[in-house]
């Protein structure tokens, strides 16, 4: 069984929230304001696309750990082809860019159970760290 502690109760008799549960809040809050920005983000690159060759901005890894944070804010797994799609790249320059990034730490892969061939990705806890800091700094510079 499982334990919550209480809210508290102010002198007027109106419920406080637990310190717990502010820092919930406050970091679903955070959560929300990076979805914000990384959908941003990814409208200002898709609307870049329309007047500029692709090539004038070659940064495939960018666009996939956009895609992957935007995925993991939302609890979602994305696949190779996914990400390759998102980021305009050839399966294998996708896979190059996820092996650079596995070996950081910042993804984790899985094998889909009903078919060996699909690989979902997700960002590790590392790498939402350090997508989550390298926003809040981008913010912080607006």
């Amino acid at each position: 069984m499982s334990t919550k502690k209480p809210d508290t109760t102010d002198t007027d008799g109106a419920m406080e929230p637990s310190p717990e549960g502010v820092e919930a809040l406050m970091l679903e809050q955070e959560g929300l304001h990076h979805r914000q920005d990384v959908d941003s983000i990814i409208r200002v690159r898709e609307a870049r696309a329309r007047f500029m060759p692709e090539n004038w901005f070659s940064d495939p890894a960018w666009d996939i750990l956009l895609r992957l944070y935007q995925a993991y804010l939302d609890g979602l797994e994305r696949t190779v082809g996914d990400l390759g799609s998102f980021a305009s790249t050839s399966p294998a320059t996708t896979n190059r860019w996820l092996e650079v990034f596995a070996a950081r730490g910042w993804i984790h892969r899985r094998r889909c159970e009903r078919d060996q061939r699909r690989v979902f990705i997700t960002l590790s806890e590392n790498g939402a760290e350090q997508m989550r800091e390298c926003l809040e700094q981008m913010r912080k510079s607006r």
